[in-house]
């Protein structure tokens, strides 16, 4: 899968195109090289080995989480302890991401994605949608995830009128 980048003042979506641009200027390969390793950990996270994706994550303890699950962990060991733990309950076979923005300078980078992910329960098909904002920072001229806000994704119908 490759990472398709979108300047932050655009609102279009875009998956797998060659452009890459960013808030300076564009990703250096280390960027675009560590999303994929994100990419590639959260799929093993969502599968249920949480090891990787933790292995990413910033060992500061300005770190914050906001997952699907609800409530908010700041600190590296409540990050790392809520991740671990939520591991254990995913278990879905497929995970993949829609890149709508991604924009690196050269000390942050965040990217804002639609995850879907699928799994087998009773021997049924169930989906789960995301939306997924992150959040990385270059320390010691590695990148590394800082922050991740995840939750379901909702369809919202607004009335003409401006009622729900």
């Amino acid at each position: 899968m490759s990472i398709a980048y979108v300047p932050s003042t655009h609102r279009s979506s875009c998956v797998g195109a060659e452009a890459v641009e960013s808030m300076i200027d564009r990703p250096d390969a280390d960027a675009v090289e560590f999303l994929e390793r994100c990419h590639d950990a959260l799929r093993q996270h969502t599968g249920g080995n949480p090891r990787p994706y933790l292995d990413l994550w910033s060992q500061a303890e300005d770190v914050s989480l906001m997952g699907g699950v609800g409530g908010h962990q700041v600190g590296i060991a409540a990050v790392s302890d809520l991740l671990t733990a939520a591991a254990k309950t995913l278990n879905y076979t497929t995970w993949n991401a829609e890149n709508l923005v991604t924009s690196f300078s050269d000390t942050l980078g965040f990217t804002v994605e639609l995850e879907r992910l699928t799994r087998e329960i009773d021997g049924e098909t169930e989906s789960m949608s995301l939306r997924a904002t992150s959040v990385y920072r270059r320390e010691d001229g590695a990148w590394k995830v800082i922050h991740r806000h995840g939750d379901s994704l909702m369809t919202v119908e607004i009335d003409p009128e401006g009622r729900r």
